[in-house]
């Protein structure tokens, strides 16, 4: 589902795109990122005849803003997010509040909103690849069945619980009748209620 984005800044190599990014994150300006680009032999090398021999420009720099520099930001934050879910993982578990299934759900589900959201911008006003409609669909489908039977199954242990609580009634109301009445009496009763 990644689709690579486009441009000069993206046929760079990866750690050279992660400084940036860094730098991007740390708001240092675009003149001084350009002229630092710029300066890296390895970005020398890749000004070759096909990406037309110009060094980087300011628009090159926006657009990997754009497209590339916003991809590695919903990383960021999906990284950040696991690193929450793992940190918290043995907190949930210890106080029992519910499976860690459930947390997991969740942040799959916010996961891809951030995916859906970068499909739909990736294809800037054009319309949607229909495989990366259909996997994300058939995801989405695949999450809200498990929503569903976590519904299903809490209220199936909602009502047995309401099942429990009345059977534990009717069992202190049976000893009742059995502490104060007699056998006869108890069948007597039983007699004239099902009347």
């Amino acid at each position: 589902m990644n689709v690579t984005p486009n441009g000069k800044i993206a046929r760079l190599p990866r750690d050279i795109r992660d400084q940036l990014n860094r730098r991007l994150d740390d708001g240092e300006p675009g003149n001084r990122l350009v002229e630092w680009l710029n300066s890296l032999p390895e970005v020398q090398t890749a000004q070759s005849p096909k990406s037309d021999g110009n060094p980087l420009s300011k628009e090159d720099l926006s657009e990997w803003e754009a497209s590339g520099y916003r991809d590695w930001l919903a990383q960021q934050a999906a990284l950040e997010q696991v690193r929450q879910v793992s940190a918290d993982a043995a907190e949930l578990a210890q106080a029992g509040e519910g499976a860690l299934t459930d947390t997991l759900a969740q942040f799959l589900s916010a996961q891809y909103v951030v995916a859906a959201k970068a499909a739909v911008r990736r294809a800037a006003g054009a319309a949607v690849d229909l495989k990366t409609l259909q996997v994300l669909c058939n995801d989405v489908v695949a999450l809200r069945r498990g929503d569903q039977h976590a519904e299903w199954l809490r209220l199936e242990r909602e009502k047995l619980a309401l099942l429990k609580g009345k059977a534990d009634q009717r069992g202190k109301a049976g000893e009742v009748l059995k502490s104060k009445y007699t056998i006869e009496e108890q069948n007597e009763m039983l007699r004239e209620i099902l009347k």
